[in-house]
């Protein structure tokens, strides 16, 4: 048999997988994928003076299920700004919604679903001496249940959100997870805000808060304070125990000192109450976390590297979710990791065998570029720290599994549901 002198059969094949490259392209190119930003929003602060208008949802707004955030609930709620104006004035004059999550599905290793839309609240007021305005380091997080139906609607709500911007040229894919790309854009930011605070108030009302959990500012950059109310089956609103520490409430003092500076920055002595007996010691931080706890010389490389398994599985929602995790250890998970880096460049690059595995890399960009990457004072999981986006790694997660979940679960028929959406921006 004659010899090929130039590979047909290598060229006709190189061909082909060429032509497969190129359609799987094409299809790619024309496919749809949820993303962290289409599960999760993170709203832009007002601009302007301080006559601006705070276009972001109120505690008295009402959704299809009454207040977002009833007074009588609200009562419960310890002083959030021990320095600052009282829980009253909050209410009725600065406490927004600054960002948003769809869950189908919290706990991800649980037998079952029972997806959430959680609605976060800070203190938004205008800052005479920066003149612009900004949050207070206080937060709230409502947790409101979703019917069968109420989920369905819901998705199909957020999807056709999707497409509509998508169509303005408006693309999440392999965004990082901050404020939300189309508000970012003049052009779409003031109706996309719209649309999604509209959606909020279509599924969110006291009918379906379930929970509450507050974070309160004690000392500015200094102490704060973690803990949290849910309604049990029949309607009654109690403590909730904070799982792993047999307590209601949980507080983190940071102590440490840098050059005078009471903003983020790289020093690092916190404590929090977290009780031996009933917490593992291989998920104690104190060794990381606090000066009297390290060895505060090389010594702390090997005792670092073995702490890093937990901060790892703090932040990843296969193996902790909030039934399981403490309030601190979750918030504080990033400071520690950052403060390990900081400290020892080598373990900068380390991979826990427990670290989060992205599930769709091609679509989700998991890098943090917010001021929580690089703080030791900075304990927002998802709104901001004065005026800077502060996103944590949980939740960037977080948000990674949810969509995730709508991508590899079958979509409502979009013909049979209503559009969130029929006005153009």
């Amino acid at each position: 048999m004659e010899r090929d002198p130039i590979g047909r059969g290598t060229f006709f094949f190189g061909i082909i997988g060429l032509l497969m490259i190129y359609w799987s392209q094409c299809v790619s190119a024309d496919r749809q994928d949820w993303n962290l930003n289409d599960v999760s929003f993170l709203f832009s602060l007002p601009g302007g003076d301080a006559s601006a208008a705070v276009d972001l949802l109120e505690p008295q707004d009402v959704g299809a299920g009454g207040r977002l955030l009833p007074e009588e609930i609200f009562r419960r709620i310890p002083t959030l700004l021990n320095a600052g104006n009282g829980n009253e004035t909050l209410y009725r004059r600065s406490l927004r919604v600054t960002s948003a999550r769809f869950d189908p599905c919290p706990d991800p290793e649980a037998p079952s679903c029972s997806p959430e839309l959680r609605l976060v609240w800070q203190p938004v007021e205008y800052d005479e001496f920066k003149n612009s305005w900004t949050t207070r380091d206080a937060a709230l997080h409502c947790i409101y249940a979703l019917s069968e139906t109420d989920f369905m609607h819901l998705r199909a709500d957020l999807w056709q959100v999707k497409l509509k911007y998508g169509q303005l040229g408006v693309d999440t894919t392999l965004r990082s997870l901050g404020i939300h790309p189309a508000m970012q854009n003049e052009a779409t930011a003031d109706a996309f805000s719209r649309d999604i605070q509209s959606i909020m108030l279509r599924y969110a009302g006291t009918s379906n808060l379930r929970k509450i959990t507050f974070s309160a500012l004690r000392v500015p950059t200094r102490w704060w304070r973690f803990g949290g109310f849910e309604k049990d089956e029949a309607g009654s609103w109690g403590a909730v125990d904070i799982p792993r520490i047999d307590a209601h409430i949980v507080d983190i003092f940071n102590v440490a000192m840098t050059d005078g500076d009471l903003g983020p920055n790289e020093g690092l002595d916190a404590v929090f109450n977290v009780l031996p007996e009933d917490y593992p010691d291989s998920d104690n931080l104190f060794a990381v976390i606090n000066k009297g706890y390290r060895f505060n010389d090389h010594r702390d490389l090997a005792v670092f590297r073995e702490k890093l398994d937990a901060v790892a599985r703090f932040r990843n929602p296969h193996s902790s979710s909030t039934d399981s995790l403490d309030c601190a250890s979750c918030h504080y998970a990033d400071a520690a990791r950052y403060y390990v880096s900081n400290r020892f460049p080598e373990l900068g690059q380390f991979r826990s065998d427990d670290e989060f595995d992205n599930p769709d890399p091609g679509i989700h960009n998991l890098q943090n570029s917010t001021v929580v990457a690089s703080s030791t004072r900075v304990v927002r999981a998802f709104g901001y720290f004065d005026e800077k986006p502060a996103v944590s790694q949980r939740t960037i997660h977080d948000s990674a599994v949810s969509a995730h979940w709508l991508n590899t679960h079958d979509e409502p028929d979009m013909a049979s549901t209503r559009l969130a959406v029929v006005d153009d921006p």
